[in-house]
C-alpha cells in the first residue's frame, strides 16, 4: 500500500513540475525557486505539503532525536549576538516571500574575526559549521559572489524528521555537503564566511545566521531556539573545565 501511494504522489508530483528523483533534489529546486520569487505562494505551498510527507516516507522510519550541538565549532553560548536572545525577532517572517520576507526569525552566532578574512583570528583557521541535531540535507547554495542578492549567500537547510523540523545554516564560506545525504549532530556541513547582501559589507561582523523552521500543515513556522542553543553551548564550557 505504502508503495502505491507513493507511486501515485510521484505521479502528482510529475504532473506538476515536480521531478520524481529525490524528494531532497525535489525540495532543494523548489527553495530556489521559492526564494528567487518565481513560483506562486498556493503552488509553493502545495508542493512543499507533498514533499514533506516524501521526506518523512522516505527517512522518517529510522529517525531519533540524538543529543544537539552547538552549530559553531570552538565557540559556545556566549557567541549568540544580543542579550537573552533578543536579537530573534519573526514578526513579518513568511518562508513563502523567498529573498523578500521581513523580521529576523534566527540566532546570529559571531566569531572572532576584526580583519574580516573569514579565519579565526586566534587559530588562524577557518571556522568549521557543524549539524546542529541529526538530519538530512535538503538544500544548498553552494556558489555565491559579490554583488549578488540573495541574503543567505551560501547556506544549507537540514531536514530533522523526527522532530518535522527544517534548519537552516547561512552566510558559509564553503558548502561541504549535498542534498540527500544523512547528517548526525556534531557532523561539518561547511565552513563559516561573509557570503550574503548584508553579510558582506564591512559592517557586518562575521556571523553564522541560525533559522529553525516548525513544519505545520504546509505552514513553516519560526522556531525560536535560544534555549536549545544555550543548553549545547553550556555543555561545551562544562567539558571543556
Amino acid at each position: 500500500m505504502k508503495q502505491i501511494i507513493l507511486l501515485a504522489v510521484a505521479a502528482f508530483l510529475a504532473f506538476h513540475g515536480v521531478a520524481a528523483a529525490s524528494p531532497c533534489d525535489d525540495w532543494n529546486i523548489l527553495e530556489k525557486e521559492i526564494r528567487d520569487g518565481s513560483i506562486d505562494r498556493a503552488s509553493a505551498e502545495s508542493r512543499i505539503v507533498i514533499l514533506h510527507r516524501l521526506l518523512l516516507d522516505t527517512y522518517g522510519i529510522t529517525a531519533t532525536n540524538s543529543a544537539e550541538v552547538f552549530p559553531v565549532a570552538g565557540y559556545d553560548f556566549r557567541a549568540i549576538g544580543g542579550r537573552h536572545g533578543n536579537d530573534y525577532r519573526p514578526g513579518g517572517y513568511s518562508f513563502y516571500q523567498g529573498n523578500r520576507h521581513g523580521g529576523h526569525p534566527a540566532h546570529d552566532i559571531f566569531v572572532r574575526d576584526r580583519n574580516q578574512d573569514a579565519l579565526d583570528d586566534v587559530t588562524g583557521k577557518p571556522v568549521t559549521i557543524v549539524s546542529f541535531t541529526d538530519g538530512i540535507v535538503i538544500a544548498i547554495n553552494p556558489a555565491w559572489d559579490y554583488p549578488n542578492p540573495i541574503r543567505g549567500g551560501k547556506y544549507v537547510w537540514i531536514f530533522n524528521p523526527a522532530e518535522e523540523r527544517y534548519y537552516y545554516y547561512a552566510h558559509l564560506s564553503s558548502v561541504t555537503v549535498m542534498p540527500g545525504q544523512t547528517i548526525t549532530a556534531g557532523e561539518p556541513i561547511g565552513f563559516l564566511g561573509r557570503t550574503g547582501k548584508n553579510a558582506y559589507p564591512r559592517r557586518s561582523p562575521t556571523h553564522l545566521h541560525f533559522m529553525v523552521l516548525s513544519y505545520a500543515d504546509g505552514r513553516m513556522l519560526p522556531r525560536n531556539p535560544y534555549r536549545e542553543l544555550v543548553g549545547a553551548g553550556r555543555s561545551i564550557v562544562k567539558t571543556s573545565h
